[in-house]
């Protein structure tokens, strides 16, 4: 349909409206009953833009390289795995499988007479790739962080690019005619959709963009990296700051853009409206007034009985009103800027930092007052509950408000409904608890352990330095026995060299005789 199609066609009916008007002693009666009664009239025509705020694509868009280099080659670790296995397939025996041999007497076939076992299965070990490391699970996390952020905007914005043209008419009126009175009230919106205007075509281009880079992240959401990651839990806040993730530059950069994610939380826009007052000049009047009349007379011909003007006195007319124009109307509604907060129900990594560097920063404080560091950390923890104890109060206190209420039916239901609350988080206190006694457990086991590996260490040192000596009194012994062999040589040699003398002597001596 054209857009000039209503205009020829009003230019149409106007000119049969012209023509009856005259004649016609209803329609002359009518629009004089019409311009000597109250009538209100407003129009508006307006266009309506949003302009988001495209900032943080860039910084999405600048990690799409790193995602490409860090998913093709991802860091592995070589992941020790053992298991029984039948001795025909034991390819590698170490220290583990003896113990575990001796432990478990049933895997022994048969034992000879000189002490020879022969096994049935042995525990042995070998190294495979590990894909599971945190820096990958970090990278994972990641990826599917973005999807999320991408789509919530993506959607938004597809219903909300657009530029949209108003046109508001507003016409009220009363008619007063003996006992009868004939009220108007109606109202007229025309919406519709500029796809050439400027800010549309950029808030376009920015849908454009988004939907490339909503592309590309549903790409890496499905390469074979996501894939063989799937089956590893993501990571949760607190991020661990581990040395590849803050030392190595890809690495590094994916975690600012993790902190930059968590501060963009919402997504907004502003509005731009231009907008003008519609000129009432008379024929355009003159014009509304005939649409009234024809208004009334469809309802009046569809009435059991015709309501008529009375002819029975001389029809005199009336002194005209003009009407009055309205520059503002409620029921007007304009296009405000908005801004949607999209929650996250995850700890937030950048929330937590702040925290973390207020709680470090109370903790030098009251390590320099002189405080012991357990009772800083007592009053750290304290502090730490009543903020959250205080703002879920302030919750409970803005949802539920039985003094509103006058009902006591109601406000009772309502005093009912706190109670619960608070037994609620009673017992999510009590899980937290089990959660922190959990903690505690993993804290004493890791303490255990480093205390274990303490004593082996000293055991080990120990042990070294009673080898050293051992070694250093063998050798010792090994001197004082070299020394005591090369006396004993020495010794042999003299006394040999004595037996050889007296020999030769008592050979001189029988010589002589």
């Amino acid at each position: 349909m054209g857009e000039g199609t209503a205009k020829r066609y009003y230019k149409k009916i106007n000119t049969t409206f012209e023509g009856v008007n005259r004649l016609d002693d209803f329609a002359k009666q009518y629009l004089n009953l019409l311009e000597s009664s109250k009538l209100d009239l407003y129009q508006k025509e307006r266009r309506e833009r949003r302009i988001f705020d495209d900032s943080w694509l860039s910084n999405i868009e600048g990690i799409i390289p790193v995602f490409d280099r860090l998913t093709r080659a991802p860091k592995e670790t070589l992941k020790k795995v053992s298991e029984v296995v039948p001795v025909e397939r034991a390819k590698k025996i170490d220290s583990n499988t003896i113990r575990h041999l001796a432990a478990n007497t049933q895997n022994i076939k048969k034992t000879g007479k000189n002490g020879e076992i022969q096994p049935t299965k042995l525990l042995t070990s070998y190294s495979e790739q590990e894909l599971g490391t945190y820096e990958n699970r970090f990278l994972m996390t990641l990826v599917d962080k973005i999807y999320t952020f991408i789509e919530i905007r993506y959607k938004l914005i597809n219903h909300k690019m657009s530029t949209e043209y108003v046109n508001y008419l507003k016409v009220s009126s009363t008619i007063e005619y003996q006992s009868a009175n004939i009220d108007y009230d109606l109202h007229l919106r025309i919406n519709r959709n500029m796809e050439d205007d400027a800010v549309c075509k950029k808030n376009q281009e920015l849908f454009d963009r988004m939907k490339d880079l909503r592309d590309n992240i549903a790409n890496y959401k499905n390469c074979s990296f996501m894939r063989q990651m799937s089956g590893y839990p993501p990571v949760r806040p607190p991020i661990m700051k581990t040395n590849i993730i803050m030392k190595n530059l890809e690495f590094s950069q994916c975690y600012d853009l993790w902190l930059f994610l968590d501060t963009v939380d919402r997504v907004g826009y502003e509005v731009d409206i231009l907008e003008r007052d519609v000129d009432f000049d008379a024929e355009y009047i003159r014009q509304i007034e005939n649409t009234m009349m024809v208004l009334y007379a469809t309802v009046a011909n569809n009435q059991i009985e015709e309501f008529a003007l009375s002819h029975e006195k001389p029809f005199s007319y009336r002194k005209a009103k003009m009407p009055r124009i309205l520059k503002k109307v409620d029921e007007d509604e304009y296009l405000e800027a908005a801004e949607y907060l999209f929650k996250d129900e995850t700890l937030n990594q950048y929330f937590l930092d702040q925290i973390k560097k207020d709680n470090i920063q109370r903790y030098n404080t009251l390590m320099e007052a002189g405080i012991p560091k357990d009772k800083s950390i007592d009053i750290i923890h304290k502090k730490l509950l009543d903020i959250a104890d205080g703002a879920f109060q302030d919750f409970i206190n803005y949802t539920f408000n039985p003094e509103d209420e006058k009902d006591l039916k109601a406000k009772i239901e309502i005093q009912n409904e706190i109670v619960k609350a608070y037994r609620d988080i009673e017992k999510v206190k009590r899980e937290n608890l089990k959660d922190i006694e959990t903690e505690k457990a993993l804290a004493m086991l890791e303490l255990n352990t480093l205390r274990d590996e303490l004593k082996n260490r000293e055991a080990m040192k120990k042990a070294e330095i009673e080898a050293k000596k051992a070694e250093e009194r063998r050798l010792e012994l090994q001197r004082k026995k070299a020394i005591a062999q090369e006396k004993m040589a020495k010794k042999k040699k003299i006394n040999r060299a004595k037996e050889l003398l007296e020999k030769a002597e008592r050979a001189r001596r029988m010589q002589n005789k």
